[in-house]
């Protein structure tokens, strides 16, 4: 099996800590490895590090080199320019076909929290083996939920197609966006509903046979690269058809519309560190204690706070607050409502409105 670790998003919710440069995953925030070390370290068991690979952009490239461990730097796949996820997809899928036409791949997120790591591993070779016996499936690898989170998408399973060591796969019915709460309760109630993890297990030979059939013009751009993969011209064949491609989500263009989508589910403390609560309640113990990262806290009567700084020596003190994340980087300071935190991507909007550059 492949892996494939994506590590190009910006994390604007955890601005001002995730920049265009050092986004989230480049950052010690759930331990003392960054979150790409950590999604590295987690695939190191069921993956020869040849066959890893980062995906990213041009902006966070030297960042990745920086974290990439034991990977070859010719793992690294560098997108020039954003394009969304499904030109992202599709440049890691052709440069994998190329090395491996048979190929089945695992596409992870660098951004997850995942406490426990052996049953990840075990998951994702269950998985590995459904793919094979279903090698014209895509397979969704999703989270039993724990309780209705307003802040992930869901999918809705269907009837039972198989097992393998006590792991089930399911048809896929749906995929549903993230839904208000009402709607988030129903989904728990009705208990075949699973977190929507951004996790998928395929064969390289059906996800680009989906590009071919739902996206054939950038399937027809892609070939393009591919043929000029190592080759003396790849760079610039690359610079030069990438930016072509349409600017779209992998989801709404190919996963939705595919038939064959059989899910399964992994009970491996999954959390996606979305935002500034979520890394908050990842973290601690309890509703009320507090996260402190990087500062130096005086704690006089607060509750449920996040405090940061990364600013060595930096004293923070907080004076009878609750419900409270306080970010302190050497250039911009974020204090806001722990339950507001997901409208930081409102100041990143701000920013980029008044071309604020400097602090993107």
């Amino acid at each position: 099996m492949k892996i494939v670790i994506r590590a190009g998003g910006v994390g604007s919710r955890l601005w001002p800590v995730s920049r265009q440069r050092q986004p989230k995953q480049f950052h010690a925030l759930t331990s003392e490895l960054t979150m790409l070390e950590e999604a590295i370290q987690r695939v190191i068991p069921v993956a020869a590090a040849e066959d890893i690979f980062i995906s990213t952009n041009e902006a966070a490239a030297q960042s990745v080199h920086d974290c990439r461990g034991p990977i070859p730097k010719e793992n690294i796949i560098i997108e020039p320019f954003r394009k969304d996820t499904a030109a992202a997809i599709g440049l890691e899928s052709i440069a994998i076909r190329k090395r491996d036409p048979e190929a089945i791949i695992a596409s992870l997120g660098s951004d997850h929290s995942v406490k426990r790591s052996k049953e990840f591993q075990r998951v994702l070779k269950i998985a590995e083996q459904f793919v094979m016996r279903h090698p014209e499936c895509i397979v969704p690898i999703g989270v039993r939920p724990t309780h209705p989170d307003v802040g992930y998408g869901y999918i809705e399973c269907g009837e039972l197609v198989d097992t393998e060591d006590g792991k089930n796969l399911w048809q896929v019915n749906s995929f549903k966006e993230k839904p208000d709460l009402k709607t988030a309760k129903e989904f728990i109630s009705q208990a075949n509903y699973l977190w929507n993890a951004n996790m998928f297990v395929w064969k390289v030979s059906t996800i680009l046979e989906l590009y071919e059939r739902f996206l054939p013009e950038m399937y027809e751009q892609l070939l393009i690269i591919e043929a000029a993969l190592g080759t003396p011209d790849e760079k610039a064949v690359i610079n030069r058809i990438y930016p072509k491609l349409d600017k779209i989500a992998v989801d709404y263009a190919i996963i939705e519309k595919a038939e064959n989508k059989m899910a399964m589910a992994a009970d491996v403390g999954w959390s996606d560190i979305g935002d500034w609560a979520r890394l908050k309640d990842e973290v601690a113990e309890s509703e009320a204690e507090n996260v402190v990262i990087g500062a130096e806290h005086v704690n006089i009567s607060t509750e449920n706070s996040l405090i940061y700084s990364d600013i060595k020596g930096k004293i923070i003190a907080t004076v009878n607050v609750e419900n409270l994340v306080i970010v302190d980087t050497a250039d911009a300071l974020l204090i806001c409502d722990k339950y507001s935190s997901g409208k930081v991507k409102e100041v990143v909007e701000w920013l980029q409105e008044h071309k604020r550059d400097d602090l993107l």
